[in-house]
């Protein structure tokens, strides 16, 4: 991708993730799935990059899916010690009560969300912006992108969230550098942290019920799905 194609990518998806979250977050049910699960996960997040990734002839190699190695594996323990320790410890020390009974229905939509912000933030975005501007300008804006679509939330509107939510995208971000752009190492430093805010923080996120945990299941499973099948043409 060229440069002017890779700022306008980045540009129109982010303003369409917003959009279609934020609608998401106005409904319950089928409606929530088809704006958040559907067209802001496996659309814009998923098969969109995807699409432009045979369109470019490249596999998914170039978006950090790959073997991890002792280096990589160094990365993501130290960030996971220091993102959720930096979380827990505290609490633990004052004697706070952690509500960890709040995780279970949490578990597949976050796995699942965690999946689309690190496919097409750090993946696709971060390598290819790497490519063309450089690590330091991709590192930004791969935060900067990951902080602001944070605003299709309601929960997450407040300045104080978004730079929080840039700050942490940061670790994201240069945690993926680090590993040699390893998204395996970027999605399990993000995934702990996500449970972890959760149960501190739920009721910034929309709602989890068992109907959302069916479509989140689902929307896995599609995901798994769209990645054989495109694994497949790409090897022709």
């Amino acid at each position: 991708m060229n440069k002017s194609k890779i700022i306008f990518f980045c540009a129109v998806s982010e303003i369409l993730i917003i959009i279609f979250i934020s609608i998401a977050n106005m409904f319950e049910g089928v409606v929530f799935g088809i704006f958040y699960n559907v067209l802001y996960g496996l659309v814009i997040s998923t098969i969109l990059p995807i699409f432009l990734l045979l369109t470019d002839k490249e596999d998914f190699s170039s978006v950090g899916i790959k073997k991890i190695g002792a280096r990589q594996s160094v990365v993501l323990v130290a960030f996971v010690v220091f993102s959720i320790g930096g979380q827990l410890i505290p609490k633990i020390i004052a004697r706070e009560y952690i509500a960890w009974t709040r995780l279970p229905l949490a578990i597949s939509p976050l796995i699942m969300t965690t999946f689309f912000e690190e496919f097409l933030f750090r993946g696709f975005v971060q390598t290819r912006v790497e490519k063309d501007f450089g690590a330091i300008i991709a590192i930004l804006i791969s935060a900067v992108m990951f902080s602001v679509y944070h605003l299709g939330y309601p929960g997450f509107r407040t300045v104080g969230d978004i730079l929080l939510l840039f700050a942490v995208g940061l670790g994201f971000a240069i945690a993926y550098k680090l590993s040699d752009n390893s998204l395996i190492v970027s999605y399990f430093v993000n995934l702990p942290n996500a449970f972890v805010t959760y149960v501190f923080k739920s009721e910034q996120f929309p709602k989890f019920t068992v109907e959302s945990n069916i479509y989140a299941m689902l929307t896995i499973v599609a995901v798994f799905i769209i990645l054989i099948v495109s694994k497949e043409r790409m090897k022709r």
